[in-house]
């Protein structure tokens, strides 16, 4: 399962406007504004799960307790 997330992780990290088709030719400014507003979550997911794949045991049942 872990070898699973690291490959979503670094699918999210490699996200791109290419990513959602986005075509510079045919799209206008908000199209491009929500494209970049996917772009950088799918990339800050993909940190977040990096993150959490470096946690060590302690750290994940730390954080699991948090919630």
């Amino acid at each position: 399962m872990e070898d699973k997330i690291k490959v979503l992780a670094k699918w999210l990290n490699n996200t791109d406007s290419s990513t959602f088709y986005y075509d510079s030719e045919r799209s206008g400014k908000l199209e491009y504004e929500v494209m970049q507003a996917q772009v950088e979550v799918c990339n800050k997911i993909g940190d977040m799960l990096e993150e959490i794949l470096q946690m060590d045991e302690k750290q994940l049942r730390d954080n699991l307790e948090e919630q």
